[in-house]
């Protein structure tokens, strides 16, 4: 049985990393033995039919049929013919019988996707069956009995449906015998990262990210999950000049998809402010670099030194903009610095560090969720500081992500100033 839990984790691209992730497939495997109805929810994209065909794939009628449906792709006046099949005649264009999808399914698993969406009226129908109870075919005068084991998804709010007399409550606590939620990716770093790495591969082999792309991604909400992602990286590969190139933020394009504009990511404040922010993160996305930053905005250089001395004199070093700035600002430096893990100290190589995280390589692979402890020196001033984490992400190439943890108030403060004058210095 264990071989056959670890297939289902490697279903399609869905990697399982995170400690969120491995609870939800655990539990999957654990009802499995069981004939319960399954309810599945969680937002779109985020992997609902990897854990459906887990729980298939683990129970004892892994051998017999599986049968997906979309409830929402079956147009409505198809949905009871589609579900329960029809008689020869039974309406115009009928010539022959047709089995309906509980029939295909029998003695396997049939799993519902957007099971909210069916019409009140095939809900009845459906919790009969769900309930044992042999049906009709459509146009039929003899009952069929089929051995079923449902398994549904939805990305709505089933119950508000329920309130809103837009579902059954019968067949809601029918299906939600037991219910699994499956987190959106922007809460699974591990995921992200290892799905981003295995597509990447999948379309070039030779691509690999940088540690900005990286650090874009685990920064990203991804409102379109993993359907998102495996968009972006589509799009990423396309860009690429070479098949061996790596894959920067410029090329991931995040937030430019169909899902940015439902993201809720509106841009606030007034012009001045919006276009301050635009042209920080312009400098950010290109690491500093003020040529290529004014190109993407469509500016001179000139008006772009310009813009960055008002806003130094306007205050750069004081108040919330500031603030705001410090946080999001990463530099890239080479520097040695030593890392505990597992009781170890491990030289390495610093590539980037701003003050929610950090890259770094060495010659050894680490495991991703992994404690960390970066032991950095201030290069100007000596001083030595220790970063608490945990390893976000890592590659072939020896590169790995650290997200810190809580920092005492002193190195923060350090650390903010550090890279303020960095900042500073860039421009």
């Amino acid at each position: 049985m264990a071989t056959a839990v670890q297939n289902s984790w490697d279903l399609g691209s869905h990697v399982v990393r995170s400690d969120a992730l491995k609870r939800v497939m655990r539990l999957a495997e654990q009802v499995a033995h069981h004939p319960a109805a399954v309810l599945i929810v969680g937002e779109t994209g985020t992997g609902k039919e990897i854990v459906a065909r887990s729980i298939h794939l683990n129970s004892l009628r892994c051998n017999n049929p599986w049968v997906d449906v979309n409830c929402a792709a079956i147009p409505e006046h198809l949905v009871e013919s589609e579900l329960f099949g029809y008689e020869k005649g039974a309406f115009s264009g009928a010539d022959a019988l047709k089995r309906g999808l509980f029939e295909i399914a029998n003695t396997g698993t049939l799993f519902l996707d957007e099971i909210g969406e069916l019409d009140l009226k095939v809900q009845v129908k459906l919790l009969r069956v769900l309930d044992g109870v042999p049906y009709f075919r459509l146009g039929g005068s003899k009952k069929v009995s089929v051995d079923v084991r449902v398994v549904a998804a939805t990305n709505q709010d089933l119950q508000a449906l329920v309130q809103a007399g837009r579902f059954r409550s019968d067949l809601y606590h029918r299906l939600a015998q037991f219910t699994l939620e499956v987190p959106p990716l922007r809460e699974r770093p591990e995921d992200l990262i290892g799905i981003a790495e295995q597509l990447l591969h999948q379309h070039s082999p030779g691509l690999h990210f940088t540690p900005d792309a990286v650090a874009a991604m685990l920064s990203y909400s991804w409102p379109g999950n993993v359907r998102e992602l495996r968009n972006c990286i589509f799009r990423a590969v396309m860009l690429a000049r070479t098949p061996t190139a790596r894959i920067s933020s410029t090329e991931l394009r995040l937030g430019h998809g169909p899902e940015a504009a439902n993201s809720g990511a509106a841009l606030e404040g007034d012009l001045n402010q919006v276009e301050r922010t635009m042209i920080l993160s312009a400098l950010e996305r290109y690491r500093g670099n003020q040529g290529q930053a004014a190109d993407a905005l469509g500016i001179s250089r000139r008006t772009l030194l310009r813009k960055l001395k008002s806003y130094r004199e306007g205050g750069a070093g004081t108040g919330a903009e500031s603030s705001s700035e410090r946080e999001s600002y990463r530099t890239d430096l080479e520097a040695p610095v030593t890392i505990e893990h597992g009781g170890r100290r491990i030289e390495a190589t610093l590539l980037n560090i701003s003050v929610g995280g950090a890259a770094f390589a060495l010659n050894q692979a680490l495991t991703c969720g992994a404690p960390v402890t970066i032991l950095f020196t201030f290069p100007e001033t000596g001083d030595e500081v220790e970063f608490t984490g945990r390893v976000a992400w890592s590659n072939r190439e020896g590169e790995h992500g650290v997200q810190f943890g809580e920092m005492p108030a002193p190195v923060r403060s350090n650390l903010q100033r550090w890279l303020q004058s960095r900042m500073e210095a860039n421009v």
